[in-house]
């Protein structure tokens, strides 16, 4: 390729590049590649019920033998008040993948560092979450025969229960880790770290509490299900600050090098 053609090839790159970025284009591949990636560990575990049974059984003795098997008498709170039963399903359904996505927007339109340490944080924890899900699908308590459990989405919320549990998005054996739960007090840190409102302290103080009592009562997991999912939220934080300091500067070097206007000696 001739010294010319470099440059205008390099030229036209580095506009599709800084293009992709300002419209957050890269950001919907990222984010379509991790559901296909999803899907493909998903239908390796919906035929496993039988494991994901026991291993349901294993975690309730587990929790008895801790003395934190707390999850039937949380759930008691809330069957006699109707009220309360909405609220807990509109806390688990709409404070998770809604609630998530406005407050993404938000901060990659305000908070672009923060965004970006947020979305690598998600797509670390969620890769270490899959790979569990895969080696260890576990049952959430709502689906296993006889513990007691109700599955107050299912009894009280259908729209929510519905959309929740298609086929093609919903990986029935994924309780631990709850990321459910990890993700909202990953987020509501973010949030309240970079917010400057008291208001947004309260919010990140408030919303993984709401959101743990949610995935408890409603009978999607267990305690020791949000104990690992805040683990391996806070895991995959520490990889994205690993990234940031090591990897980011490297790479920004090298694509900067590539798109060059100027054709490389």
């Amino acid at each position: 390729m001739t010294a010319p053609a470099a440059t205008s090839f390099r030229h036209q790159a580095g506009r599709l590049w800084r293009l992709t970025e300002r419209s957050g284009i890269h950001e919907v591949v990222v984010v379509v590649v991790s559901f296909l990636i999803y899907f493909l560990i998903r239908g390796s575990v919906v035929d496993r019920a039988g494991e994901a049974m026991v291993r349901g059984f294993n975690l309730i003795e587990l929790e008895q033998r801790l003395g934190i098997y707390w999850e039937l008498e949380m759930q008691s709170w809330i069957l006699d008040h109707y009220w309360l039963i909405k609220t807990m399903n509109a806390v688990y359904f709409w404070g998770h993948m809604p609630l998530v996505i406005v407050l993404a927007v938000w901060l990659y339109i305000w908070h672009r560092r923060a965004y970006r340490l947020t979305r690598n944080a998600f797509l670390a924890s969620g890769a270490i979450g899959v790979v569990i899900y895969w080696l260890l699908p576990v049952a959430p308590p709502r689906l296993i025969p006889f513990a007691g459990f109700i599955d107050t989405m299912a009894a009280f919320d259908r729209v929510g229960y519905n959309a929740q549990e298609a086929k093609a998005w919903v990986n029935p054996f994924a309780a631990v880790p709850s990321l459910h739960f990890g993700w909202s007090l990953l987020l509501a840190a973010v949030v309240a770290w970079v917010g400057r409102h008291p208001a947004f302290l309260v919010f990140g103080v408030a919303w993984p509490i709401a959101m743990f009592f949610s995935v408890i009562v409603t009978g999607n997991h267990f305690i020791l299900d949000a104990v690992f999912g805040a683990i391996v939220s806070f895991a995959g934080l520490g990889v994205a600050f690993a990234l940031e300091r090591w990897w980011r500067p490297t790479w920004e070097a090298l694509t900067a090098r590539l798109l060059a206007l100027e054709p490389v000696e």
